[in-house]
């Protein structure tokens, strides 16, 4: 069945998490995404998870790089930056996310790459943009969530600020850059015309927190986190994570009163007015939770399911992944890896009806496709054996 970037090229530079994931969005919908890296491979094949890799590679790299081939270039060499000027001739879109400059400096910017590419589809991510006064600052996901207000407001009002438990800030941030890059291509199948799409992780971090920063700037009055520590400091109770007798549960928003009839708890229900609930927040969570510490998760949660309340559980990764909805859904897919062997990983989270997105092949080994690239581009034997004997190209351990 065709899937919707079937005949796309994409010439992938990125690194880390920022652009693999984005690039990967677009393979899984049939993007023919070459990822160039430098000789050995990107960083991102070598980033333990709790100090370990995973048979030699990892998962982190697993995670974001299935559907593609890879080519190791040495780009600072003058051969290197003409291998990869040949490919990126052929390509729709570029993406890079190195620091503002390197590609440049590479000769691969923006500039360069139009000379052989006219009507190219240029994507950079960065931390905080081509310019400005931060354009020299490291930008990492954990430094976003801080600077943006997000570790502000996350934990209880005595806690010190909190980030969340995964890279929020890179994952929307490559989430935007698919999604303009699309918007890009759309524009040029209308009109002919590429352009450069430039996204930065500062601008992320403040896009996904777009009510919560109006609601700040435009109210008089401080917003703060909550003692008990409701889920959200612009929110009343009971919204939420309670203690059960075996386990937590979480609590959206709720009336007051559907709530205490649901746990035989009257008293909550004096509290059924957004005014009362978001006043008296940490009260409602102290005696709600006094509640849910003397029942079983599976009793609440038919009970509360059953009262139309918003109610889940709180799952760990292993539990989530056995999960009979997840596992309807589908979203844990198993890949097998030529190093790693078998190993699972999120599939592709969005169903089309005639055009679904495909695990087609695993995340290739650090320069896998370098010949087969060459080749597709006319290079001749000789000529592939000779750029691999003077290091310019890699081959695959």
């Amino acid at each position: 069945m065709a899937r919707p970037l079937d005949g796309i090229t994409v010439a992938d530079f990125t690194q880390m998490m920022q652009g693999p994931w984005a690039s990967q969005k677009l393979a899984d919908m049939g993007a023919d995404v070459i990822k160039i890296e430098r000789l050995g491979g990107e960083w991102e094949r070598f980033l333990e998870a709790g100090g370990e890799l995973l048979e030699g590679t990892s998962p982190f790299f697993l995670a974001m790089n299935r559907n593609k081939r890879s080519v190791t270039l040495d780009l600072k060499s003058d051969r290197g930056r003409e291998v990869a000027l040949d490919i990126v001739e052929g390509a729709d879109v570029v993406m890079e996310n190195f620091r503002p400059g390197v590609m440049d400096r590479f000769g691969l910017g923006y500039d360069d790459v139009t000379e052989v590419n006219p009507d190219v589809v240029y994507v950079s991510g960065s931390g905080f943009g081509a310019d400005g006064p931060y354009v020299d600052r490291p930008g990492q996901d954990l430094l976003l969530q801080a600077m943006s207000g997000l570790a502000s407001y996350t934990g209880k009002k005595d806690d010190p600020p909190t980030p969340a438990g995964t890279a929020v800030v890179d994952e929307h941030s490559a989430t935007l850059i698919a999604l303009n890059t699309m918007f890009a291509l759309f524009h040029r199948e209308r009109t002919g015309e590429g352009q450069k799409v430039e996204a930065n992780l500062l601008n992320a971090a403040i896009d996904f927190q777009c009510q919560e920063i109006t609601a700040a700037l435009n109210m008089d009055r401080e917003f703060e986190r909550s003692e008990e520590g409701i889920a959200q400091a612009w929110l009343g109770g009971p919204y939420g994570i309670y203690e059960t007798a075996d386990g937590w549960i979480a609590i959206a928003m709720a009336p007051m009163e559907q709530l205490a009839d649901a746990v035989d708890e009257p008293e909550l229900a004096a509290y059924d007015t957004p005014e009362a609930a978001f006043e008296h927040r940490d009260e409602i969570k102290r005696r709600l939770e006094a509640h849910t510490r003397e029942h079983e998760t599976a009793e609440l949660l038919d009970r509360l399911l059953a009262a139309d309340i918003w109610v889940a559980e709180v799952n760990d990764f292993h539990e989530m992944a056995a999960d009979p909805q997840v596992e309807h859904n589908e979203m844990i897919v198993e890949m097998e890896h030529p190093e790693v062997g078998t190993f699972r990983t999120p599939g592709p989270p969005v169903s089309l009806s005639e055009t679904p997105a495909e695990v087609t092949s695993p995340p290739p080994l650090a320069g896998e496709h370098t010949e087969e690239v060459l080749a597709e581009l006319g290079y001749d034997r000789e000529t592939i054996d000779e750029l691999a004997e003077s290091g310019v190209t890699g081959r695959p351990a």
